[in-house]
């Protein structure tokens, strides 16, 4: 509001010794304010002018005003600025904010030369976004929220995220979830002893009966799904008793045990023995075999075992280290008696300690007493004293084996 002064009284400035006086006046004042001089009023629009008061003089006279008047601006400041929604911001007392941003504050005599000070405020505020999350959310699994975690046990919540919004202005995010439960089910299950599952790519057995697996996005709702794994197995058991060793010719027998009783065998080379009641199934062997039970019990389990029978390249080969002639048959022979693996005796020496040969005979079998020396030579019974002896023999393989030894003969 432009202010109004009256002048009342002005100094002469001048006086021509006429009978006018001229009188000037000079001052400084705001735009804002008005002078009244001699009636006619200046201002910043008319500053300057000449004012007549007829008789004003003292000399009675016109009195002549030069009227030469500055009027100064206020001081003009804009105050502009990007503010988030939520801000306040006072001028000149004034609060500014979203809701109100534009105007213009006067503040009385606050320039610097005395006059008001002039605020344009023209502020911008832009909103703070909010972004709702709302979604489900598997039971275990995390989702993060401007760093923060949110699952079961912290499903819902407001994150401020400092600057994510247009101005530099804060973000809200409201995060609201709905936790899934995840399915489960049990794996119980009675297996053979033997028998083995694969689970989730895990592998289960006697020695890994139970355990959890988490089928990844597996029910119906993408989630994961768990199972409870908890197997038990049954004590059926069979065996075929240990590896064999026996000579070329010797017999071996089949004698599987069992811990039940079994509604099928089969045997791998097939034998003619395919019930329990044709157990044990012995034979002789002149060669290596293998033999494979596969044996089912009354739960459809199915066992097997293996066993080797090995036959041996040595052909054992015994000499009595004394004998007697006057004894009773066959103790009354000296003879050689061997293994299956012996096919015959190519060639048998007996000789006194001197070298002498006392008995020779070739290509005969072992074991018949009467094919042994009786203690004679020459037709006549020899002295008790040691004897050596010296064999060839010729194995089942086709190899000879020399054999020697001593043999005392009493009487």
């Amino acid at each position: 509001m432009n202010r109004l002064f009256s002048l009342l009284l002005f100094s002469t400035i001048a006086s021509t010794g006429l009978n006018a006086q001229i009188f000037f006046l000079r001052d400084t004042f705001c735009s804002d304010q008005l002078i009244v001089v001699n009636g006619s009023v200046y201002g910043p629009d008319r500053p300057t002018g000449t004012e007549v008061i007829p008789g004003g003089a003292v000399n009675g006279g016109d009195s002549i005003i030069e009227v030469r008047l500055v009027f100064l601006k206020p001081a003009l400041t804009r105050l502009e600025g990007n503010y988030c929604a939520g801000d306040t911001v006072w001028v000149n007392g004034v609060p500014y904010h979203a809701g109100f941003f534009l105007g213009k504050e006067v503040i009385e005599r606050g320039a610097a030369n005395g006059c008001d000070s002039i605020i344009e405020v023209n502020l911008k505020f832009f909103p703070k976004p909010v972004v709702d999350i709302v979604q489900p959310l598997c039971d275990g699994d995390t989702l993060w929220v401007n760093g923060k975690p949110f699952s079961a046990f912290r499903p819902t919540g407001v994150e401020i995220i400092s600057g994510g919004a247009q101005g530099g202005c804060d973000s809200i995010v409201r995060v609201t979830l709905t936790i899934i439960p995840l399915p489960f089910s049990d794996v119980i299950d009675t297996l053979c002893p033997d028998e083995v599952r694969i689970i989730n790519g895990n592998r289960y057995d006697r020695n890994a009966r139970s355990g959890i697996e988490i089928l990844k996005g597996a029910a119906s709702s993408g989630c994961d799904s768990i199972l409870y794994v908890r197997l038990a197995f049954r004590n059926s058991w069979m065996s075929l008793g240990d590896d064999q060793e026996v000579l070329y010719g010797e017999e071996a027998c089949l004698e599987p045990r069992f811990s039940f009783a079994p509604i099928s065998l089969e045997w791998s080379p097939p034998l003619p023995c395919t019930t329990l009641s044709c157990l044990p199934y012995c034979q002789t062997y002149t060669e290596n075999a293998r033999y494979r039970l596969e044996a089912r019990d009354p739960y459809g389990c199915l066992l097997s075992d293996t066993v080797r029978i090995r036959v041996s390249r040595e052909a054992p080969i015994y000499a009595p280290n004394v004998f007697a002639p006057n004894s009773a048959w066959p103790n009354n022979r000296f003879f050689l008696s061997a293994s299956p693996g012996v096919m015959q005796i190519n060639r048998m020496l007996i000789a006194n300690r001197w070298g002498e040969l006392l008995y020779e005979r070739e290509n005969f079998l072992p074991d018949v007493a009467d094919l042994g020396w009786d203690g004679t030579f020459r037709g006549q019974a020899a002295p008790p004293d040691v004897y050596m002896f010296w064999a060839e023999v010729l194995l089942w393989d086709g190899r000879t084996e020399i054999v020697s030894g001593s043999v005392t003969l009493v009487r």
